[in-house]
């Protein structure tokens, strides 16, 4: 097999995890878990290009926000290296929301971009949310690296560190360490941040 195919494909379920857009035809769950912000995806790529989504935010100390939305996920560009890749996405979502004090309808916009070998992993992505006549920013940055290569059908490990802010939840950016494991078609994620606060997230591709 050609080396550099060997590489993509060894790639592939971390691509599989972690991207707004896998491979054509795939369906994904994902969901993340902290003690004051849940947040839910299910999607469905339809091609390489695009995927369509149904998300479900729920931030405790901003009032109470909630909000589902529908949308599409979009591959912008991506860069294929003989050991490694990048990939720049963006999406766009629309829906309701409700609060302690008000309801109505919301917008959400988000770019993310990441780079990604066998060893190391990174990641950056801004999202806005649109509502009530106002904005609100969430920015989140990872680090990730494997201390051990696996293969495909074997128990995989990351450590990763991730900054996370949430405009008006907190000042601070929240600091989580966690460990990322998958195996086949599921990934999970548990972490304990800086603020005390338990972080779980499960995917699951079809």
């Amino acid at each position: 097999m050609n080396k550099f195919l060997l590489i993509i494909i060894t790639l592939l379920p971390i691509n599989s995890f972690s991207h707004p857009v896998i491979y054509k035809g795939g369906s994904i769950f994902q969901g993340s878990f902290m003690p004051r912000m849940n947040q839910i995806r299910l999607g469905y790529t339809a091609s390489p290009k695009y995927s369509f989504v149904y998300n479900a935010n729920y931030f405790e100390n901003i009032n109470k926000y909630q909000d589902h939305t529908v949308g599409m996920n979009f591959l912008l560009k991506r860069w294929l290296n003989y050991d490694s890749q990048a990939n720049l996405y963006t999406g766009i979502h629309g829906g309701g929301y409700k609060n302690s004090f008000s309801n109505g309808k919301v917008g959400h916009l988000f770019f993310m971009g990441d780079w990604e070998s066998r060893v190391h992993y990174t990641m950056f992505k801004v999202k806005r949310f649109i509502y009530n006549g106002e904005t609100r920013q969430n920015f989140t940055a990872r680090y990730g690296f494997a201390p051990f290569i696996a293969g495909m059908n074997e128990l995989q490990a990351w450590l990763i560190l991730q900054g996370m802010y949430v405009e008006d939840q907190s000042r601070e950016v929240n600091i989580t360490p966690m460990l990322r494991f998958f195996y086949k078609n599921v990934l999970w994620e548990i972490g304990h941040s800086t603020r005390g606060q338990s972080y779980l997230t499960l995917m699951v591709h079809y």
